[in-house]
């Protein structure tokens, strides 16, 4: 948790306060911003990728890679997003991206695309995500009133 505000207050100034992009959001959810860590299934990088989803789009085992992993994550959440507008006939909004991203397409699919079908665990991180992507800080705010 220490590791979370810590990214989460360096991302805050960087970004003048703005708000997070789905990738940073995720970034710190699943691992504090940290590269280095290897989940309890072998998730690598920051953004705790499966091996066998990230050799799904890339030869490269430079797990630490922070620009090889944004890129693999980037193109995962757009394949995500594309197949989760296919099956489920709307948009992913961010909830449904982050279920998506922790417990995969078909968990969700199995839970009929609704959050209320969703394991608390997996919910709860959900929430903490929307939040993320939701913080209205000064920075933010003045991009969304020139709008």
């Amino acid at each position: 948790m220490k590791h979370l505000i810590a990214a989460l207050l360096t991302v805050s100034v960087i970004q003048g306060y703005a708000a997070m992009s789905d990738l940073e959001a995720i970034g710190l959810i699943e691992s504090g911003g940290n590269d280095r860590k290897i989940g309890s299934a072998g998730e690598v990088s920051r953004y705790q990728i499966l091996p066998k989803v990230w050799q799904s789009y890339t030869r490269s085992r430079d797990f630490r890679n922070a620009w090889v992993a944004r890129e693999i994550a980037r193109r995962h959440l757009g394949i995500l997003s594309q197949s989760f507008r296919a099956q489920a006939g709307r948009p992913a909004a961010a909830f449904d991206l982050y279920v998506m991203w922790n417990a995969g397409l078909g968990y969700y699919r199995r839970a009929g695309f609704r959050p209320a079908n969703v394991h608390s665990t997996i919910r709860e991180r959900a929430q903490r995500f929307v939040n993320l992507k939701q913080l209205n800080t000064p920075a933010s705010a003045g991009r969304l009133a020139s709008n």
